[in-house]
């Protein structure tokens, strides 16, 4: 059989007058659900559409799939599923890929389009494969409320709830959230507050366990830790980094909740922990870069209404721009500080946000110029992008560094979320819109990085006064 095809693909230098035999249009395999598709599509979208899941349909089965076949490459054409706003632009695009990134190869989305195209064949029955865990190994603790929240209604909801972690002074190496009700929590953020006045109040006015409407404030807390989206792989830090949870220490649970109309059960969301008493050789904290309201940071735009610079998003502007710069100054005793996530923060109107470096010049592998972080904005799926790359390959930061933030803004009707910000505030029509706190006509522009130092020697045990060491460096960098 094999020198017969040879020949007739070699037919003139084989010296004979056979005929070539038409291709058999039937030979060529078609793309299949059970096959083909379904791997694909566990891989990049079960976790989220499955019965019980944040997403309106399910897609765990021929049926389901097949009826919201079209529906679903239109979103993955578009960008919009799976969710994900990491993008590579001319002008912006980050020397390092990012770990569990969801979105699909472009050979992937030619078998869903061939899929299609092809009829939307079943195949042979098979299993079909299960998302991949989202558990966390490890665990050694977990916390949860101790009394849930019912979200109901079709408005959107954020409450907040204060969680011990009956911490001794340790280091979290894994975090997982684990949702009561999927269908209506829809991200959680975690922050954690030190001990002292400042969570002694907190605590006073929101018992531990206790949920609370945080929908109008900034969320307390020291540290962010996590920003989880359903579907999420668990945040795991390699062996040489952790993050340090110390004595005394509180979380913040934020959870927005999306009840899409009817009631709920009450939720009990869990937050899963892995933690560590061994001293790490690099710790993970929070800097953040934006938010400027005057010169020098931030710079003049041709909306401003005076000569100097303000922050505010005009009425009925379709891309308002707010360009910002700073200077990182001196960063004290931190040393060998690389960038290890970047977690961009804007409210509801906004659409897009960029962060680059400028060094004095290049360094290492570092290069002079350096786009950070590039993407749409979408209020509704935030998330932290950790770098796919090497601690000792991170992007460095020194005194003398340049970060650039830059954010767009649609402030029309057309936008939804303009009309959701205004149906939250009884208004009707776009109004001016300037740097808030949380507000609905609230907004923000602001780059939060997270940030790997060497960590200091370890001690023979977490001493007390060793608990301020996270606030010092907060200082120094923020």
């Amino acid at each position: 059989m094999r020198k017969t095809l040879l020949c007739l693909a070699l037919l003139g230098a084989c010296g004979t007058d056979i005929e070539p035999i038409a291709p058999d249009a039937t030979a060529t395999s078609k793309v299949t659900w059970f096959q083909d598709v379904a791997p694909v599509v566990s891989k990049h979208c079960m976790s989220c559409h499955q019965a019980g899941g944040i997403a309106p349909f399910a897609l765990t089965d021929y049926d389901s799939a097949r009826m919201n076949a079209q529906r679903m490459l239109t979103q993955i054409d578009q960008g919009s599923m799976p969710p994900y706003g990491a993008r590579e632009e001319a002008d912006c695009t980050p020397r390092f890929g990012w770990v569990d990134d969801p979105r699909l190869s472009a050979t992937e989305k030619q078998l869903l389009h061939d899929w299609l195209d092809q009829g939307l064949e079943m195949g042979t029955v098979a299993d079909v494969p299960k998302p991949a865990s989202t558990d966390l190994p490890g665990i050694t603790r977990s916390i949860q409320p101790t009394t849930g929240f019912a979200a109901s209604g079709d408005k959107d909801e954020f409450v907040c709830y204060v969680l011990d972690p009956v911490a001794t002074g340790t280091w979290i190496t894994g975090l997982q959230v684990r949702p009561g009700v999927p269908e209506v929590v829809h991200h959680v953020v975690l922050t954690e507050i030190f001990a002292g006045a400042n969570q002694d109040a907190l605590v006073a006015a929101h018992p531990v366990g206790q949920p609370f409407d945080c929908s109008t404030i900034t969320q307390p807390g020291d540290l962010t830790v996590n920003i989880w989206t359903p579907g999420n792989q668990p945040m795991e830090t390699p062996d040489e980094l952790a993050v340090p949870l110390l004595q005394g220490a509180k979380l913040i649970m934020q959870i927005h909740y999306h009840p899409a109309g009817g009631s709920h059960a009450p939720d009990t969301t869990a937050v899963d922990l892995r933690t560590s008493n061994v001293w790490p050789k690099k710790m993970y904290f929070v800097g953040a870069f934006g938010n400027a309201t005057a010169a020098p940071q931030l710079l003049a735009d041709p909306d401003d209404r005076t000569t100097a610079p303000e922050f505010r998003i005009p009425a009925n502007k379709a891309d308002h721009v707010e360009h910002m710069r700073f200077t990182v100054g001196d960063l004290g005793t931190l040393t060998n500080v690389r960038l290890y996530s970047a977690n961009p923060h804007m409210h509801l109107i906004g659409t897009h946000i960029s962060g680059t470096i400028e060094r004095p010049t290049a360094r290492g592998g570092d290069p002079q110029k350096e786009c950070l972080a590039n993407g749409n904005w979408n209020f509704d799926w935030q998330r932290t992008y950790i770098y796919d790359a090497p601690l000792d390959q991170l992007p460095s930061v020194q005194k003398d560094d340049i970060i650039d933030v830059q954010c767009h803004w649609n402030n029309t009707i057309e936008n939804p979320f303009v009309q959701r910000a205004l149906n939250d505030q009884g208004l009707v029509a776009p109004v001016d819109i300037s740097l808030g706190e949380g507000g609905s006509t609230d907004e923000m522009c602001l780059e939060i990085f997270g940030i790997a130092v060497d960590a200091p020697p370890a001690p023979t045990a977490m001493r007390p006064e060793q608990s301020m060491l996270p606030m010092q460096l907060l200082k120094q960098f923020h």
